[in-house]
């Protein structure tokens, strides 16, 4: 999951599912209590800044010795960090979200938020996607990514030569962005 440039202003991908659900939670201050089902103990999302994964891959595209080599790259942190935490973060931030403790209820009260919208915000929301989230999510095994982690060690990248975690700074930017491009009002 390639995410919006960790510093540039407006830097953001508008038709992208992650950017859509932002909005999308951001415009109708709806979250369910988790997107993920019950049995998932410690939900990690796997995405990175465009700018970190940009640099990565040039960087190890110049230093390629020969033959073909393969990198995972995603976000491999073990970190507990989700779709939860971004929620979380945007109301640490001072969004006003409301969690909504039943999953189907949620994609309800959602949809018909949604379909109120005005239409230039309603295009640019989840809801042509909502057929895919009908149910909280599975979670997923992280993908093995240790060449990529000692790649970027090596070559001295990102932070101190470690993937970036991600943050609730890259959230706050995604929001401002987003009223940026003026599909956020500035005043929520």
């Amino acid at each position: 999951m390639i995410l919006a440039h960790s510093h540039y202003a407006g830097q953001l991908n508008l038709p992208d599912m992650f950017t859509r659900l932002l909005l999308s939670i951001s415009l109708t201050g709806l979250a369910p209590a988790t997107f993920y089902r019950e049995r998932v103990r410690n939900p990690h999302y796997d995405g990175l800044p465009v700018d970190f994964m940009a640099h990565a891959i040039t960087e190890l595209g110049l230093h390629a010795r020969s033959g073909i080599e393969t990198y995972h790259v995603v976000n491999p942190h073990d970190d507990g960090i989700s779709m939860d935490t971004f929620v979380d973060w945007m109301a640490a931030d001072g969004q006003k979200i409301s969690r909504i403790a039943d999953y189907a209820d949620w994609l309800d009260r959602i949809t018909t938020a949604l379909k109120a919208l005005p239409e230039h915000q309603r295009q640019r929301t989840s809801l042509p996607l909502l057929s895919s989230m009908q149910k909280p999510e599975r979670g997923h095994a992280l993908v093995p990514a240790s060449r990529f982690q000692e790649a970027v060690r090596q070559r001295g990248l990102g932070d101190n030569g470690e993937i970036p975690h991600l943050s609730a700074a890259l959230i706050a930017k995604y929001l401002r962005d987003l009223a940026v491009t003026s599909m956020l009002p500035e005043s929520l």
